[in-house]
């Protein structure tokens, strides 16, 4: 019986969720708008990630593709695990770019550990705070990547101490902008995004898990170029299967 109760919980959560539509909020980017190389950057996937707390595989693809879109030369990683994600960052990066993974555990980074990309990589230990990051200079970053603790009070507590640091031109990326963990209060990342959307501009990423935003939207160019990107129309082709472009995540 008991194990019947604990199996039943995801599927209660699931349940409930799925009853509320109207959670996510933000708009919807197509990346394909933002780089015109975006679809014919190729991937590589060697292997698949472990662990419970990895990003789906969706996710770390489409992630790895804003990389090599973007071209970072300096990428924060926060809430590294494993370190699959870290070594897909380090896969399809420039050969110098530099990679920090940031991570309150210390067994942090098996993936790539005593392999040949451990060399981008400085790997952090540290609990999240200002002080962890005060030898990074505002604006130093080209990518972030939060992927940390999905509670509300800790995703607004990261991005608040993440945000300084990313360059006018970076891109800042959340994972797990998704409809889970509403009512155990496990994942506030939706609820905090649609705040801070009243005063950045923050979008979706089309097929994914993935929240965009980018300094570089705040001027006029900027937010036109993020208008067009959140109102494509091969993300609007109606119901037919064949003809709709929305990426299966």
């Amino acid at each position: 019986m008991l194990a019947n109760i604990l199996y039943t919980r995801p599927t209660i959560e699931q349940a409930l969720s799925a009853l509320d539509k109207s959670r996510l909020k933000l708009p919807v980017l197509n990346p394909r708008a933002l780089f015109d190389d975006f679809e014919s950057q190729p991937v590589t996937l060697v292997e698949l990630s472990q662990g419970p707390w990895s990003s789906p595989v969706a996710d770390t693809v489409m992630l790895a593709k804003f990389a090599m879109c973007a071209k970072p030369k300096r990428v924060l990683e926060v809430g590294s695990y494993r370190g699959f994600t870290t070594k897909m960052l380090a896969r399809h990066t420039a050969e110098d770019a530099r990679i920090v993974a940031f991570d309150r555990d210390p067994r942090h980074g098996e993936a790539y550990r005593g392999t040949a990309w451990e060399a981008k990589i400085e790997r952090r230990v540290g609990d999240m705070c200002e002080e962890a990051f005060v030898q990074d200079m505002p604006g130093s970053y080209d990518l972030i990547f939060l992927d940390a603790d999905h509670s509300y009070d800790a995703v607004k507590r990261d991005t608040e101490i993440l945000l300084p640091l990313i360059a006018k031109d970076g891109l800042f990326i959340w994972h797990d902008y998704a409809n889970w963990g509403r009512f155990s209060r496990k994942n506030g990342v939706p609820e905090y995004l649609h705040e801070c959307s009243r005063n950045i501009p923050i979008a979706n990423v089309n097929g994914s898990w993935l929240a965009v935003y980018s300094p570089a939207w705040a001027s006029t160019d900027g937010i036109e170029l993020f208008n067009r990107a959140c109102n494509s129309d091969a993300d609007k082709a109606g119901t037919d299967p064949w003809t709709i472009e929305v990426v299966r995540g």
